[in-house]
């Protein structure tokens, strides 16, 4: 078994000539629109490197075998299409869909699949076998594994999807969804999948080693028999039993160095740096630690770091975090009723069935000059279930934040930036 195209001896693939391709392409779109005359493209083991074929609808098109390695397909349709076994590598796939396509032994390698819809697609091992004269010939391909080493998977949607064993050194997955994914086998060592979402993935016998997790949701995944030795999962979404697992087998998953002040301690001493304006005290750092369950409610975080530190069920009930630094945080079941936050950083926190009830989420104004203003910023925060009554969140910004299932009423949202948020049964006013 090889995970690379290793080409027959003697075997060309037909390079088709360019009105040949658009011809075909014509016809496709006629079936597609259900006008007479159409046709499915039918290009297998058909040479189309370098093709340019952005934006259109090739949903269902045969390409078995084909070659498309840096074709340009931004944009492109491919829908249940048939790529099993082709090559793809470096191809540009930005925002393509290829939902429920058949990819099966295909290479990805350095390929572009940002923000590219790829449910519910198909990347297991593949075995193709050439045939002439109606016999496969000797040498034929053997198994092929679906290669997507150092591709960019940023913000791609693959939920769902079969991706058992496939290899995908160093890819970048930041941001990818991967719920309910299959990747039984996958090797994954030195993948970034930061703010990934992982929920109900199965993971089991992966080869992690050294990939970062760094605020990913992992709520549900199966991680039996998974090496995570050097793997890093600080701030991510785990389910209890997880932790312990990962832990006792080399993951990193808090930051809590050696002979570090505790918590409360450390935030003592930030409030003193923060009366006597840096005199005295320290600012704390307490990015990556574990806080849960602690009581820091009244207490002043001012400019605190607190970035991908496990804050779940922490009180920050009426506390001062103006400008601190949240940033993937994980906020579930926190209690930030009445806490002033403008201007602080929440880009990627984990707010499930939080209380925000009367937060101020206001832009923070410079005291020097008003034009100068901090905005909140929520993007990307996961805000499921959250409670934000009469919370102020005039002029936040929550561009692609998940607010399902909050409770606004009552909310200033007057000025909010929310593209692209996702806003499902949310109750207004």
């Amino acid at each position: 078994m090889t995970d690379e195209r290793s080409y027959i001896e003697g075997f060309n693939w037909r390079r088709p000539g360019a009105k040949e391709l658009t011809d075909a392409v014509v016809l496709h779109q006629k079936l597609l629109s259900g006008r007479p005359g159409g046709r499915r493209l039918m290009m297998v083991l058909t040479d189309l490197r370098g093709v340019d074929l952005t934006g259109l609808n090739l949903s269902d098109a045969e390409l078995t075998g084909s070659r498309l390695d840096q074709a340009v397909l931004v944009g492109t349709r491919l829908k249940g299409a048939n790529l099993f076994a082709g090559d793809l590598r470096l191809a540009n796939l930005q925002d393509a869909d290829l939902a429920r396509a058949d990819m099966r032994g295909v290479s990805l390698r350095g390929a572009n699949l940002t923000r590219t819809k790829m449910q519910q697609v198909d990347l297991r091992e593949a075995v193709l076998a050439v045939y002439q004269g109606g016999r496969p010939l000797p040498a034929s391909f053997d198994g092929r594994i679906p290669n997507l080493t150092a591709a960019i998977a940023v913000e791609t949607d693959l939920s769902e999807s079969r991706l058992n064993k496939v290899i995908a050194l160093r890819t970048d997955f930041t941001d990818c969804v991967l719920s309910g994914a299959d990747l039984r086998g996958a090797d994954l060592r030195g993948a970034n999948l930061r703010g990934a979402d992982l929920s109900n993935a199965d993971l089991q016998e992966c080869r992690l080693q050294e990939a970062d997790f760094t605020g990913a949701v992992l709520t549900g995944a199966r991680l039996r028999g998974a090496e995570v030795k050097d793997a890093t999962f600080v701030g991510s979404v785990l389910d209890p039993l997880a932790i312990g697992d990962l832990a006792r087998s080399g993951a990193l998953l808090t930051r809590e160095a050696a002979g570090a002040l505790p918590p409360l301690e450390v935030v003592a001493g930030h409030e003193g740096w923060v009366s006597s304006s840096g005199a005295s005290g320290q600012r704390a750092n307490l990015s990556g630690r574990d806080l849960s369950r602690l009581d820091l409610s009244g207490r002043t975080l001012t400019a605190a770091v607190l970035s991908h530190a496990r804050c779940v069920g922490v009180s920050f009930a009426g506390a001062s975090l103006v400008m601190a630094d949240l940033e993937g945080a994980d906020l579930q079941q926190a209690d930030l009723s009445r806490a002033d936050l403008r201007g602080a950083n929440l880009e990627r926190a984990h707010l499930a069935q939080a209380v925000l009830r009367g937060a101020d989420l206001r832009p923070l104004a410079s005291t020097e000059d008003a034009s100068r203003r901090w905005p909140t910023r929520l993007s990307r925060a996961r805000l499921w279930q959250a409670d934000l009554r009469d919370a102020n969140l005039r002029e936040a910004v929550l561009g692609r934040a998940d607010l399902s299932g909050s409770d606004l009423r009552g909310a200033r949202m007057d000025g909010w930036l929310a593209d692209g948020a996702i806003l499902a049964g949310i109750r207004t006013d």
